[in-house]
Order: structure tokens, then C-alpha cells, then sequence
């Protein structure tokens, strides 16, 4: 049940309905309402892997219960390590166990050792990755005293399972999603308008613009050696439009149904293609990712790395620095490892680390060699130059995470460095394709300092004029959407 399909708008309706005019006074109707309609929506795709959502889910509501009735931290742990093995046992049993099989026989095997191996055809349950870290936060912050264990079973399994941001995020951590399942909730127009041009924009996002480059993303990365330079450039850079928009898209329709049903989802987006440095990129992009693995990874690992280095210095390495690098290199392999169960994944994640430590260490030289040339910091031809140099390198690393291996990663990349990079593409495209995804960047340029696009664009236009803006976007997205409609790339992780 796609967000964009006819199924999910009919199921929306008749759960918006049930909630806003019939069990509107009620709180606890309300939340039955979005969990039966919960569990609804994830068993449409599966209705198997529903008994391993309420497993986890109640395990954790389980677990945090007894881990807050504990005063002593020692009593505590048992619980707490309990739910971390039930949580990443879990993920490892079903997203990484042929992985990692097939990485210990080839590890083997480098010793000359024969071995057989036994690999099972294990179904990747959708949205496991994102159910299963909003569980391990929820566990994280109620053992550290940030968070109350919620005591109505019914307001925990709809804090692991809420239908908008179950197979796609944002993750929104329990610590802000549940004060808001347990307060009740008024119908705001404001925000329900707000959420209506939100959902709008999202699928002009995926329909439109990331649908229309399917083909020939597909056609270029499947056969990448029979295009010359030119047409993979052209293949990398539609990639690179096509997840920001597939991606960003899912998640503003996703804010967007959650303001309808009265809450607020974190933003995950914030216009990264226009970030001038790596570190912002990772600042604007999958935003609710990124603070995850902040929180629960980097600043955990350098804390215990500081807490083991006493000198200033180790073997001639600044100590905070290498504090740096440990954090950042083990919280970037994680976060390649958390998108899938394949080495592209952990390279590309491991080129991140690379290109932000490497951001790390010219700070201060990027700011004497500015001053030497007295040049400012926000020259408009210095920030766009950087800006782009910034989107190249992204551009550059999306090719290994849509690659099918590392191999093929590399033999696309060096196809690009070869003379038929200055000849044009050998790929039939359609203008009107390049056309709107220019407008698209338009609009986002425009509207780069609000919450999405559209968002203040028109609001001090007549009523009538505002509509006729919106009504375009309507006939765009009939007009131009994509025949071969596409699941959404991250229902993969």
C-alpha cells in the first residue's frame, strides 16, 4: 500500500474519518484507531511479519517496565541487555546472517581452508531497520533516566508501529512521539493545510520527478558498460536527483499525514544538494538518521575512547583527533551497514567518513588561506564553487551505494575518466524530464528556508491565485507522472 496508490488514499480516508469525527473525544479510541490502523497498513504487505512488529514491540514495553522498577544500575543491566540482544538479534537474524556467513567462509578461506556454508532464504520484513532503532532508543533513553517507561500497552505498540513512519522514518524517537500519544489532540486547520500542501509537494517529489528517472538510472547502472563517460555521468546525477527526491518525497508526505492526525514528525530534509561542505550535507540529509547515530554511536564511542587515551597524544596522534577519527569511522561503517546487507553500503559509508574527517582537518587552513587571499567566507562565487564541488562528491559515492557490487562501482567509475566523458551521452533522454527537474530545483531554491518547498511560497497571494499554484502542481503530477510507478528505495533498508 504505497503512499501514492489508490488503496492507501481510500484507507486514509476512512482512518481520518473514524479518528476526527467519531472517537474525536476521545483519546484512547483515537490511539486503538492508529494502531489497529497500524498494524493494518504493515500487514498489507505482509501480514506474516506482524507477530515479529508485536514481538519486539512488546518485548521492549516489557523490558522497560521491569528496567525502571530497578533503582540499582546493576539490577538494571540484565533487563537493558536483554532488549539490545532482542533488538539487534533480531535485525542480524533477518537483514545480516547470510551476510556476514558469507563474509566468515571467505575470511576462512584466505587461509587455503575449504569450508561449506549454509545459507537461508531469509524475507526481509519491510521497515525493520526503522521499527528496530526506534526500539533501541526507547530502551537507550529509558535506561538512562531520559525517558519514563510508558505503562498503557496499547501507547507503546503505537509508538513502535505509528503507520506514517513505519517502513521509511523519519525515526522519530520514542522521546518525542509518545508525549504526543498520550496528550489529546485537537484538529488544527492550520496545520492540517499545512500538511495537505506537504503531502502535495512529497508526491510531486516521487511521481514526478524520481519515478520519471527510474528507467534511466536503471538502464545506465544495469548495462554501465556499454554507455560511454558522458551517459554515466548522466546516469550518476539522475541517481542522485532520483533518491533525493524518491526519499525526501516519502518523507514529507509522511510529516504531512501526521500533521493531519495532529502530530508533529521531525523534519528529515533540508535542502542538503544545496549544502556547501560535507558536514552540512550530513546535517540536512536524513536528518533523523544522522542524530541517531550521533547520539547512540559517535559520541558513545568517543567517549570511551577519551576515557581510555589519558596522554595528549598517541603514538604522535593528536588525542582528540584520534578521538575524532575512531567516532566518525566506526559510526559511518555502521550507518553503510545499517542501508543493506552489501559491501557497497559499508564502502560508501566509509567514503562519508573519509570526505568529514578530511572536512575535519582543513577548517583551520581553509581559514588562514582565506584570510592570506583576503577572500570572505560568504563570497557568493567561493560558496557556490564549494556548494558544487560538495554535490560532485555526493554524486560521486551515490554510484557505490547504487551499484550492485564494489567491482561494478569502480569499473563506472573509471568509465566515466575516459575521452567519451566530452562527447554527448549515447543515451535517448527526454527534455521534458531535464525541464522539470530544473523547475524542481527552482521551487526548492525558492522555499530553501522553510520546512519544504512550498511551504511560504504563496502566502501572501490572493486565495485565488495561491490555489491556481497549487492546482499546477495537480496538473503536473497527472500530467507527468510516471507509468511504472516504483516502491520507495529506503522500503529496501
Amino acid at each position: 500500500m504505497l503512499f501514492t496508490s489508490l488503496p492507501f488514499v481510500l484507507f486514509f480516508v476512512a482512518v481520518f474519518s473514524l479518528y476526527w469525527f467519531v472517537f474525536n473525544r476521545n483519546l484512547k479510541l483515537q490511539n486503538f484507531v492508529l494502531l489497529i490502523s497500524s498494524y493494518i497498513f504493515y500487514g498489507w504487505w505482509d501480514w506474516r511479519f506482524l507477530l515479529l512488529l508485536f514481538f519486539i514491540s512488546l518485548s521492549n514495553y516489557l523490558l522497560a517496565i521491569e528496567i525502571r522498577k530497578k533503582e540499582k544500575k546493576s539490577q538494571r543491566k540484565p533487563y537493558f541487555l536483554a532488549a539490545l540482544i532482542i533488538n539487534i538479534g533480531t535485525l542480524i537474524i533477518f537483514k545480516y546472517f547470510n551476510f556476514f556467513i558469507d563474509g566468515l567462509a571467505s575470511l576462512i578461506s584466505l587461509s587455503g581452508v575449504k569450508v561449506s556454508i549454509v545459507t537461508f532464504n531469509i524475507i526481509l520484513p519491510l521497515g525493520i531497520s526503522f521499527y528496530i532503532f526506534l526500539s533501541i532508543s526507547y530502551i537507550i533513553d529509558v535506561y538512562q533516566n531520559k525517558l519514563e517507561a510508558v505503562r498503557n500497552v496499547f501507547d507503546a505498540l503505537l509508538t513502535f508501529s505509528f503507520f506514517p513512519i513505519i517502513l521509511a522514518g523519519p525515526i522519530h524517537r520514542p522521546i518525542g512521539l509518545l508525549p504526543q500519544i498520550q496528550t489529546l489532540r485537537i484538529f488544527d486547520k492550520a496545520r492540517a493545510a499545512s500538511g495537505l500542501k506537504q503531502i502535495l509537494w512529497g508526491v510531486f517529489m516521487k511521481m514526478v520527478i524520481a519515478d520519471n528517472c527510474v528507467g534511466y538510472v536503471s538502464s545506465v547502472f544495469h548495462d554501465f558498460e556499454s554507455y560511454n563517460g558522458s551517459a554515466l555521468v548522466l546516469g550518476a546525477f539522475l541517481f542522485t536527483v532520483q533518491i533525493y527526491a524518491d526519499f525526501a518525497g516519502y518523507s514529507n508526505i509522511a510529516i504531512g499525514i501526521g500533521k493531519l492526525l495532529g502530530f508533529n514528525i521531525m523534519q528529515n530534509f533540508a535542502y542538503p544538494y544545496f549544502s556547501r561542505d560535507i558536514r552540512d550535507f550530513w546535517k540536512r540529509w536524513n536528518m533523523s538518521l544522522t542524530t541517531w547515530f550521533r547520539d547512540y554511536t559517535f559520541l558513545p564511542v568517543a567517549y570511551w575512547v577519551s576515557g581510555k587515551i589519558k596522554s595528549e597524544k598517541f603514538y604522535f596522534i593528536n588525542t582528540e583527533f584520534l578521538i575524532y577519527i575512531t567516532g566518525i569511522t566506526v559510526t559511518w561503517m555502521l550507518t553503510g551497514l545499517w542501508h543493506g546487507a552489501n559491501y557497497t553500503f559499508i564502502v560508501w559509508g566509509l567514503i562519508q567518513g573519509v570526505f568529514l574527517i578530511f572536512y575535519h582537518v582543513s577548517v583551520k587552513p581553509r581559514k588562514r588561506l582565506l584570510k592570506r587571499i583576503h577572500l570572505s567566507n560568504n563570497n557568493s562565487i567561493f560558496i557556490f564553487i564549494e556548494t558544487l564541488f560538495t554535490l560532485t562528491i555526493i554524486m560521486f559515492s551515490w554510484i557505490f551505494f547504487r551499484a550492485d557490487n564494489v567491482g561494478d562501482a569502480f569499473k563506472y567509475i573509471s568509465g566515466i575518466f575516459t575521452r567519451s566523458v566530452f562527447s554527448a551521452p549515447d543515451i535517448k533522454t527526454d527534455p521534458v524530464l531535464f525541464f522539470l527537474i530544473a523547475l524542481f530545483f527552482i521551487v526548492e531554491w525558492l522555499g530553501r528556508k522553510q520546512e519544504y518547498a512550498i511551504a511560504g511560497i504563496g502566502l501572501k497571494w490572493p486565495v485565488l491565485l495561491r490555489w491556481c499554484l497549487y492546482c499546477i502542481i495537480i496538473f503536473l503530477i497527472g500530467m507527468f507522472m510516471s507509468t511504472n510507478e516504483s516502491p520507495f528505495i529506503y522500503f529496501q533498508f
